[in-house]
């Protein structure tokens, strides 16, 4: 199986199950570099994708207009310091 293809899928499931409408895509410092080696910034764009925001960013605007895909590994630090009523049933 072609891992670079099997990863673009998964992506591009996450996106299409958003919905039609402007997103942005959340994501941290590994999915980062995950999202840029199978998608070139004007692939994602055509997917309604119009920002691209680090999780640990610390200068992050509200923007309650966009929906947001949340593309994360699930670390210890990320379930109990970000999430921890979503993430507490899950095991890391």
């Amino acid at each position: 199986m072609n891992v670079v293809f099997a990863v673009k899928q998964y992506i591009s499931k996450m996106i299409e199950d958003s919905g039609p409408s402007m997103k942005v895509l959340l994501m941290d410092k590994e999915t980062t570099g995950i999202v840029s080696m199978v998608y070139t910034q004007s692939e994602i764009l055509q997917k309604e994708v119009y920002l691209f925001e680090r999780i640990d960013s610390l200068n992050r605007e509200t923007m309650k207009h966009l929906k947001a895909i949340c593309f994360l590994r699930p670390t210890k630090v990320l379930c109990t310091l970000r999430m921890p009523r979503l993430m507490q049933n899950i095991q890391v």
